[in-house]
Order: C-alpha cells, then sequence, then structure tokens
C-alpha cells in the first residue's frame, strides 16, 4: 500500500491513483452504485456513490475521483445518506409497481437499495412512463418502463460487444434506452449474446422465457420430454450454491429434473466430444490442403456467428462446418430416441439446459428446423433452471443423486474445457496431435501465455509443422484480433476459438445475474476441478461417441452429416 487516507474516523490503506470506490471497497466500506461495472471506466452517472470530503463544498462521486495524500472522508453522514435517498426515490417516482410479478423481486438492484435505505414510501409522484415492452427478439425481452438509465447496458453492448444494438435515444428527462429508430430487438444488430441481461440492475432486460412451454410439455401425456444438460451448468450451480459435492451438481440436477417429469436426461457434454473431435478432422483436412485459407474459426458460439454473418461474410468460409453441442445433440435425440421408442419426432420435446442466451435464438433459426420439427423445442438457461424447480418445490441442496441416462451419459474432460475461454483451441490442438501419430514420439504440451488479457494465442509443433492457435473471449476482442491479423498479414494462426462472452459460457449471458465478474472465475475454477476428476480425458476416449461413428449412422458425407449437423451460415451484412 502507497499511503492512508481518513474514512469515517480511521485509517486505511490506499494505492496511488485507485479510486476513491475502489478503496472503500477493498477494505469492507459499502458504498451503494448503479451504473459502476468492474473493468470499465467510471461514468458517475447514477450519482448514488456519493461520499462527503473533508474541504470540498459539494458531494463527489467515488466512482470517478481518485484518492489524495490528506484525504478525510465520511460515507455515512446525514448529507450522505439524504443524498442517496432521494436518488432512490426520484428513480421510484415513475417505476412501476408490479414487483410481485417481476421476474427480478428479490434479485433486484433497485428494490435492494430501497430496502437497505429504509424507502416505505413513495415520496414524490412523477408522470408513469408510456413505455412498452418489446419480446420480438427470440432471447431477449425489453421493458424500457423499468429501465433507470444506469447505461451499464449500453455500455456493454457497445465496449464489449460492438454491436450497439442499445443506446440512450433522445435527451433530457426524455432520454430512454432504445434500439435504433425504436424499432424491436429482432430487427436491430442485436447478436443476442445476452450480456445486456448479465449487468441489468433491474427487469428492463430479460430472458425470452421457455418456462411455461417446458412446463406444458412435462404435463403432456404425448410428449416425451427429453433434457439436454451442459457440464457448464453443472458447474454454474455448483458454484451458485457453494456446493461442497460439486462432481455431484449434474447428478443431482438430473435428480430433480426427473421428478419434474423429465423422461430422459443427456449428458451435451457428449456432443462436445462429437463437435471437438469433428473439428480436429476438419482442420487435419485443411492442413493437408495446400489451398486452405487459415484459420479455421470455432462456430460453436451462437453469438459469434451472427455477428460473423453480420459483419463479416468474407470469413464465413472459414467457420468450423460443425454444428454447436446443442444442435448436435438435439439431432442425437430427434433421431435415435424415435427409433429406439418408435416415435414420431414431433412427439419427442427436447429441452436444453445452457449458460447461453443465445441458444435460444440459434434453436430458433430456420435451418435448425426439419421439415417443421425443431431439433431443440426448447432452451433453459441456469436461471430458468433454477426457477423451474423451484416452481416444482424442489431444492438442489437437498437433493438425492441420480445418473444421467444412456446412450448419451458419458462426456470426456473436453466437454468442461468448453466452458471457458481457451479450453476449446487446447482440446483441438490435443486431437489433432493425436490424429498426427504423435501421441508415442512426444508428450502434448499447451501453454498459455501468462497474461490472461487482449491477445491470446500460442504456438505448438504437430506434426512436423509449426501450428499456431489463438482464442478470444468478446466480440470487441474477436474484432481486434481479425484486424489484427489482416492488417499484419499473418498466416501462422491456423485455429482461432471465439467465444462472444467475455470469459466463454462461464460468463455466459444466461447465467445467473451478476454484477461483476467474479463468479465467472468461481465457475472456471470448478470447471477446472471437474477436468481432474473426469474418467475420461479426452474425447476420443467417449465409447458412447465411438459406437456411433463405427455403426456407420455418422460419416463424413451422409444425410444425417450434411442435413442436420452441418451448419449453414448466410451473408445478412445486407440486411
Amino acid at each position: 500500500m502507497d499511503y492512508q487516507i481518513e474514512v469515517n474516523k480511521n485509517q486505511i490503506d490506499v494505492r496511488e491513483g485507485e479510486s476513491l470506490l475502489t478503496a472503500l471497497t477493498r477494505n469492507g466500506i459499502k458504498v451503494p452504485t448503479l451504473c459502476h461495472m468492474n473493468r470499465f471506466s467510471p461514468t458517475g452517472a447514477c450519482r448514488l456513490c456519493v461520499v462527503e470530503v473533508e474541504g470540498r463544498k459539494d458531494l463527489v462521486t467515488s466512482c470517478s475521483s481518485q484518492v489524495e495524500k490528506g484525504m478525510k472522508v465520511s460515507t455515512n453522514s446525514q448529507r450522505v445518506l439524504r443524498a442517496r435517498k432521494s436518488l432512490v426515490e426520484l428513480l421510484l417516482s415513475n417505476h412501476p409497481d408490479d414487483c410481485l410479478y417481476c421476474v427480478r423481486n428479490g434479485h433486484c438492484e433497485l428494490q435492494s437499495l430501497a430496502e437497505e435505505m429504509n424507502i416505505k414510501e413513495r415520496k414524490y409522484y412523477g408522470e408513469k412512463n408510456t413505455l412498452y415492452p418489446d419480446y420480438s427478439s427470440p432471447s431477449v425481452a425489453r421493458d424500457p418502463a423499468k429501465c433507470v438509465l444506469c447505461s451499464r447496458c449500453v455500455r456493454m453492448c457497445e465496449e464489449v460487444q460492438v454491436v450497439t444494438a442499445l443506446d440512450f435515444i433522445s435527451r433530457g428527462n426524455q432520454t430512454t434506452v432504445n434500439s435504433a429508430f425504436n424499432k424491436g430487438l429482432n430487427v436491430s444488430t442485436c447478436i443476442h449474446c445476452g450480456q445486456c441481461i448479465q449487468v441489468c440492475p433491474t427487469a428492463a432486460l430479460i430472458d425470452i422465457s421457455h418456462i411455461e412451454k417446458v412446463q406444458t410439455a412435462l404435463g403432456s401425456k404425448d410428449k416425451m420430454v427429453v433434457f439436454h444438460l451442459s457440464p457448464s451448468v453443472g458447474a454454474s450451480v455448483a458454484a451458485e450454491l457453494k456446493m461442497k459435492s460439486r462432481h455431484l451438481a449434474m447428478q443431482r440436477i438430473t435428480y430433480a429434473l426427473k421428478r419434474c417429469g423429465a423422461s430422459r436426461i443427456f449428458n451435451l457434454g457428449f456432443a462436445s466430444d462429437v463437435n471437438i473431435l469433428e473439428e480436429a478432422s476438419i482442420l487435419k483436412a485443411r492442413l493437408e490442403n495446400e489451398d486452405s485459407v487459415f484459420p479455421l474459426v470455432s462456430s460453436c458460439c451462437p453469438a459469434w456467428v451472427r455477428y460473423a454473418e453480420d459483419h463479416h461474410p468474407e470469413i464465413l468460409d472459414q467457420l468450423s462446418p460443425v454444428k454447436s453441442p446443442q444442435q448436435i445433440m438435439g439431432t442425437m435425440a430427434k433421431i435415435f430416441c424415435a427409433e429406439k421408442h418408435d416415435l414420431d419426432r414431433e412427439n419427442i420435446f427436447s429441452v436444453s439446459v445452457t449458460p447461453c442466451a443465445g441458444n435460444k435464438y440459434e434453436s430458433s433459426r430456420e435451418e435448425n428446423t426439419h421439415k417443421g420439427v425443431s431439433e431443440i423445442d426448447a432452451v433453459l438457461t441456469v436461471r430458468e433452471l433454477f426457477q423451474l424447480l423451484r416452481s416444482f418445490g424442489l431444492d438442489l441442496v437437498q437433493m438425492n443423486e441420480d445418473d444421467l441416462d444412456e446412450p448419451y451419459n458419458e462426456a470426456s474432460a473436453v466437454a468442461w474445457k468448453h466452458g471457458y475461454s481457451g479450453g476449446k483451441a487446447e482440446a483441438v490442438a490435443e486431437q489433432l496431435f493425436y490424429l498426427t501419430g504423435n501421441d508415442k514420439k512426444e508428450k502434448f504440451k499447451f501453454n498459455p501465455p501468462k497474461n490472461m488479457t487482449g491477445r491470446r494465442e500460442t504456438k505448438l509443433t504437430i506434426g512436423g509443422k509449426q501450428l499456431g492457435f489463438a482464442w478470444v473471449s468478446s466480440i470487441s476482442e474477436a474484432e481486434h484480433y481479425l484486424q489484427h491479423l489482416k492488417q499484419e498479414g499473418r498466416d501462422d494462426i491456423h485455429y482461432l476459438e471465439v467465444m462472444a462472452c467475455l470469459d466463454g459460457c462461464v460468463g455466459g449471458g444466461g447465467q445467473p445475474v451478476s454484477r461483476g465478474f467474479e463468479m465467472s472465475r468461481a465457475r472456471k475454477k470448478v470447471c477446472l476441478e471437474m477436468e481432474k476428476s473426469a474418467g475420461k480425458k479426452y474425447a476420443r476416449e467417449n465409447s458412447a461417441v465411438n459406437d456411433m461413428f463405427k455403426d456407420g449412422r455418422l460419416k463424413p458425407g451422409n444425410e444425417l452429416a450434411e442435413t442436420w449437423l452441418k451448419p449453414v451460415f448466410t451473408d445478412r451484412s445486407s440486411d
């Protein structure tokens, strides 16, 4: 620590150049704020973080004020408390009074602030907003009447995802957050990543819920309801509930879903193994073709695929021609379960449970529907999974365990690697190393760079060639990296993994709402722990996957591979 300042008549340690809010928070002093986000420069937009500094006439915003030597600060004087309370009361003056019906009831930051500041009645009466909800998007619902103009969604959309689907409209007391030309999100530049939901303090941005249609299917006698459970969801549940037996999270979720009425629970990690094996094979084939253009770019993230279609149609031929694990798993359920149980495909209701809000959009894409039958009928985010289980009165902490169902109950450690940025690149590199016959000659070593921010790439010697593997998370990083490769004329990167969400799926738009980014680190830690304890280390060791390839059902060029498992990418740049 560099020096000390006085806060509430006590000395605290501070670092030169840091913000006052950062110093206070690190020393255990909570200061309310709505607009502040870690990793972002401060704006002081909400004014809730004001404190009193001796010698200054006006209250100062702690998020945008730096610490200074000799500073004497009061965070809880009567003047400060009155100012904060008045600010929250003004926000409540035209806020909808529908907390009992609001999806964020009990998890709303504005509601929490009102409780903390002992606000028990409406003091100011403003004209109610006459703004209407927007449910046009397949993934994100928007209710501008509940917006508090904190700017968090705008900054996330503009600075991190660089699509600016949301922005401030008008000025003064007429200011709102809206999509361009006041049109629906379905015709905006939205890529359906769901990161705006993650940072919204109220219910101005929420999921397009699939809970009701899942409940309806579970109650139908004519439907066989099949759930596909992503290993990343198990990591999220274990981290969120602070489960000690983390390796039992998937089994507890399985038991709970069967009590809800599910017929089968499959491991979505099975499809992750298929995805890795296919991409490594494609990369090997391209390396053997002198005319191939590199890098081969991952296509398992639907938000990234949508961004590439909108803004980079020139690289669509470089996207991996393999569907995402979700859609692969939907195919397996619709085809093989229908045959095994002598059912029509439309009588199988396929539900994906995933940390990705973009999977809702992906399941609605036209190419993922065949003769009126969707590969995936519903997608539940981790948030919706918790809500579904609560509606059935089930508590995962007190739940028993049950095994996932055959034949898709197995997943290798690779499935957990899909959960965080860089994991998939490592898995593809290892499988390529194996395909070249080097597994007996030397040990595979994947050494990621020590700096885990910005550009991340590594070089490996595989098959006598030096190959480059790179990975980025967030669209801004992907955009910068693509521009870097183009401007530098680099041809030494052969595989590029892109995840639209910060840190990968552990920071996905469908995760439990977390204002900071600490929970993504906790989820990654669980993924790493589960990798180490996985029974099978590599995707090629998955016996169910091997059986599928051996029986000839899935072969390059056959109907299943070409019609059901090969994605279709569309140039949308002129839309």
